[in-house]
């Protein structure tokens, strides 16, 4: 039967570009042949271009004295080809970019998504496909240098480069490509091999300590949608860790996810984890992606079924597909024992006071935060937090306040557990995609008719709608105890920022205004996101002693004082006066904190 061969050979690491050859039978040649590289990667919801990156196109036909063939580009990611012959395509990708979703090389390390390299030839990509992986030329590096992948393997040396083997181009994109030097730690979860590749360390991490944490998790997530019989629905399972000075993301896939953290979120022998409240962050990365193997990756919504790479894929429910499963990284923490339930309130804390914050929860529901997430949730600016609620922050919260009232409804007899196991269920039936209405017809089923209603009144206030959810009667009507935070602005500077309604950061001795929140004291004022601050009461303003003046400053309006600041904006001085108030904490939001009763 015919197949498609991939050729990916690191032959520029210097320069940072790979050699991509696409071999491609003359059965499947058929006039006009139209080949594409995806505009986005499934999981990461905006368009890439990822075209942008391919250089040098060429097209040669097998077996005729290497004939050049013509290249038509009919748009910015799609190319036509003229040729009934066995066709051997070549170009060249640049690979830069350390994210989760592309593709990467250099003398250290090598890494890819197959959306970055792999063209897709349309109307074959049912097709099986065959990628070879040449070892890197430099001798030095040839030696050291190993693959990881979940790839199913061909024919592969004993450092992993040769032949793999994918079903289809879906399959062939949905297992990225790690090469270098890595520490590995391997364990079993039901079973089921698991394994933590890491790269870019400087010291080797502590192997028991992961193995502990990282077991307990997975076999918390494989007995949770399988409690009588677990087991995982997949052979193998990989978490692909770059470890870098700074940077956070997780990219799930169908066995594997790629995760970017820091190198100090990492366990080290010797470190006490109660106070390492980072590696607690990267043990919800690890828990929030390896959800994902059931709902996103499995249970999907119908609009990505089949994804359609070339184009936007909306959808309204990406509240529930990553809100929910914000939820359960954190609640599959706890019942693993990794956070005790006193942490676990912290965390539910810190996000439930950072929606909050964010005057843009006022303005855009839940569905319309899943919609718009192409252009809006993935493409933030100075006026995000005005304009934007996240779905994975308050879709987490909207998870929590559903669960407690399925608990109190059912008398503690059904949860938030049974739906989402019975959408597990529905997905092995079937192996279709979630219409926009089913999670309502989910709920109707597990729970009963008549709590339908509850869920249908949730839906309208805090999906569709943008009421703030009442987390403080929620809570305490199950033994949490809620209170309103005191912190002063007069006294606090994270507390004066928020009253002021900016976020700075520094820059070159100068203090610049990356956001100027809706309501806040800075805006009324006059003040805008890319301002630069000078002065404060006619005292300037340094990185060192920021906080300090903003102090002042709020100090200064609560006892009546107008204050004057100086600022910049666009190389041009202007003057802005803060108004004094009689009660300056007025419509600011409220945060809480959460403890146990």
């Amino acid at each position: 039967m015919a197949h498609l061969r991939y050729r990916i050979d690191p032959v520029d690491l210097n320069g940072h570009r790979y050699g991509v050859t696409i071999f491609i039978p003359k059965s499947l040649t058929a006039s006009p042949l139209r080949l594409q590289l995806p505009s986005w990667i499934p999981g990461s919801y905006m368009i890439r271009d990822f075209s942008k990156h391919l250089e040098s196109f060429a097209a040669r036909q097998v077996n005729s004295k290497n004939k050049s063939i013509a290249v038509k580009k009919l748009d910015s990611h799609t190319w036509e080809i003229a040729t009934h012959g066995d066709l051997e395509v070549t170009y060249q990708i640049y690979a830069f970019d350390t994210s989760v979703r592309t593709a990467y090389l250099d003398q250290s390390r090598g890494f890819f998504n197959a959306t970055s390299l792999c063209l897709k030839v349309l109307g074959a990509s049912h097709l099986s496909c065959e990628l070879e992986l040449i070892r890197p030329q430099e001798k030095n590096i040839s030696h050291d240098w190993s693959v990881e992948t979940t790839l199913p393997t061909g024919k592969v040396d004993r450092q992993g480069f040769g032949i793999y083997r994918a079903d289809n181009y879906d399959a062939l994109i949905d297992h990225p490509v790690a090469m270098g030097k890595f520490q590995v730690v391997d364990w079993t979860s039901y079973g089921t091999p698991h394994r933590m590749v890491i790269q870019g360390l400087i010291d080797p991490v502590d192997e028991k300590q992961l193995v502990k944490d990282l077991k307990a998790i997975c076999d918390a997530h494989i007995a949770f949608f399988e409690p009588a019989k677990p087991r995982a629905p997949f052979k193998q399972y990989c978490f692909i860790v770059n470890a870098v000075g700074d940077g956070y993301g997780g990219l799930e896939h169908r066995d594997s996810t790629v995760l970017l953290c820091k190198r100090d979120d990492l366990p080290y022998q010797g470190q006490n984890l109660k106070k390492h409240s980072a590696y607690e962050d990267f043990l919800g990365l690890c828990s929030h992606e390896y959800f994902h193997l059931w709902m996103v990756k499995r249970i999907k919504p119908k609009a990505f079924d089949p994804y359609s790479l070339d184009q936007k894929n909306h959808t309204s429910l990406l509240w529930l597909f990553e809100g929910f499963t914000s939820y359960y990284d954190d609640l599959q923490l706890l019942r693993s024992g990794r956070i005790d339930f006193s942490r676990y309130l912290k965390r539910i804390e810190k996000t439930w006071n950072m929606v909050l914050r964010g005057p843009g929860r006022h303005k855009q529901s839940l569905s319309e935060s899943s919609f718009d997430a192409w252009t809006k949730y993935y493409q933030m600016d100075e006026n995000t937090p005005n304009a934007v609620v996240s779905y994975y922050a308050k879709g987490s919260l909207l998870a929590l306040a559903l669960d407690i009232k399925i608990r109190a409804h059912t008398k503690q007899k059904q949860s938030l557990d049974d739906v989402m196991r019975h959408l597990w269920d529905m997905y092995q039936l079937t192996e279709t995609g979630m219409a926009e209405d089913d999670f309502d017809r989910a709920i109707e089923f597990v729970i009963d008719p008549s709590f339908a209603t509850t869920w249908a009144q949730m839906k309208s206030d805090y999906v569709d709608g943008v009421k703030d959810i009442p987390l403080d009667s929620l809570l305490s009507s199950v033994g949490v105890k809620v209170n309103l935070k005191e912190t002063l602005p007069t006294e606090h500077a994270e507390t004066a920022k928020q009253l002021l309604g900016i976020r700075a950061t520094a820059q070159q001795g100068w203090i610049k205004l990356t956001h100027v929140l809706d309501g806040g004291l800075a805006q009324q004022a006059g003040l805008a996101a890319g301002d630069y601050i000078s002065s404060i009461n006619s005292e300037r303003v340094t990185p060192g002693r920021l906080d300090h003046l903003l102090t002042q400053l709020v100090q200064k309006l609560s006892r009546g004082q107008a204050v004057k600041a100086v600022a910049y904006r666009h190389e041009q001085e202007f003057v802005v006066t803060f108004q004094a108030r009689s009660n300056l904490t007025s419509g600011q939001p409220k945060q809480y904190s959460i403890t146990v009763k």
